[in-house]
């Protein structure tokens, strides 16, 4: 049995404010795109979770989020049987793509159809809350509005057409590390409304002015070379270039696939370079 995890962009993320359990309130419109790890799922009758992949994600499978979440359903339910996970990685680690919580949206769905259990979307949702602000966007993976730490979702009925240069400098940032240093003084009042009128009235152009990342600051600090592949990507012609997440990943948008390829041959010998579009 076979589930895809697909991996997210922001075209959107502003922080609003710090939460007393010392998490951030976000604000942020995040896209699905067709880049996606692939997981297969076996079930065994020993119960015990086997979690195994083409490439190093963690040192231990017990540190894996896949493990995570395998264990909470076998707990939460009372299955007593186990199951082999097997995961191709595609999406860059740590890269500000949601490849651990698209991993661990795709166990959900993957192990409520081997062991049977009959949940639905929102009941993964609610499990995951003690896991991962993103993997609820994971599971839907629509086009949306997420709040809170990522867990209040809006759907946006629309659809966003374009294309996607994805540039990593094969270099893992780790998201606590970049949220320990926002400062209060730091914040700024940044619209979200400006960014989902555009895609409600399908203007491009507005969508790619409004493109914003309030993380970048603190993670070109952290890693400048992202900033200089977000340099080097204007510096080609690209208008539409932000970091995802809290990085190291910067990726470029564009209707034009062929200008992408293009551009992306000038990346590939130095870095990972994937070219992808919006789901």
């Amino acid at each position: 049995m076979k589930e895809k995890a697909y991996a997210k962009i922001n075209l959107f993320l502003n922080i609003v404010g710090k939460r007393f359990d010392r998490y951030h309130d976000l604000e942020m419109v995040m896209a699905a795109l067709e880049l996606h790890d692939e997981l297969n799922f076996k079930e065994n009758q020993t119960g015990e979770i086997v979690v195994t992949s083409n490439i190093e994600i963690t040192k231990k499978q017990e540190e894996n989020i896949v493990y995570d979440v395998a264990k909470l359903l076998q707990e939460e339910f009372g299955v007593t049987k186990g199951a082999h996970i097997h995961i191709k990685k595609n999406i860059p680690i740590a890269g500000g793509l949601a490849g651990g919580s698209a991993d661990a949206a795709a166990t959900f769905r993957g192990l409520n159809r081997l062991w049977k259990l009959n949940l639905s979307k929102e009941d993964m949702v609610k499990l995951s809350a003690s896991l991962g602000a993103d993997i609820p966007f994971c599971i839907h993976n629509k086009l949306c509005i997420a709040r809170g730490k990522g867990e209040e979702l809006f759907f946006l009925d629309k659809h966003l057409s374009a294309y996607v240069l994805l540039v990593n400098p094969k270099i893992h940032i780790q998201t606590k590390d970049v949220f320990s240093k926002v400062k209060e003084e730091d914040l700024v009042d940044r619209k979200i409304s400006n960014m989902t009128n555009a895609i409600y009235n399908d203007n491009y152009e507005l969508v790619v002015r409004e493109l914003y990342n309030a993380l970048e600051p603190i993670s070109f600090e952290l890693v400048p070379e992202v900033r200089n592949i977000k340099n080097a990507l204007i510096d080609q012609g690209l208008r539409a270039v932000l970091m995802s997440g809290s990085g190291s990943t910067v990726y470029a948008l564009s209707k034009k696939k062929k200008k992408l390829k293009e551009i992306q041959s000038n990346f590939d010998e130095k870095y990972t370079t994937l070219l992808t579009k919006i789901r």
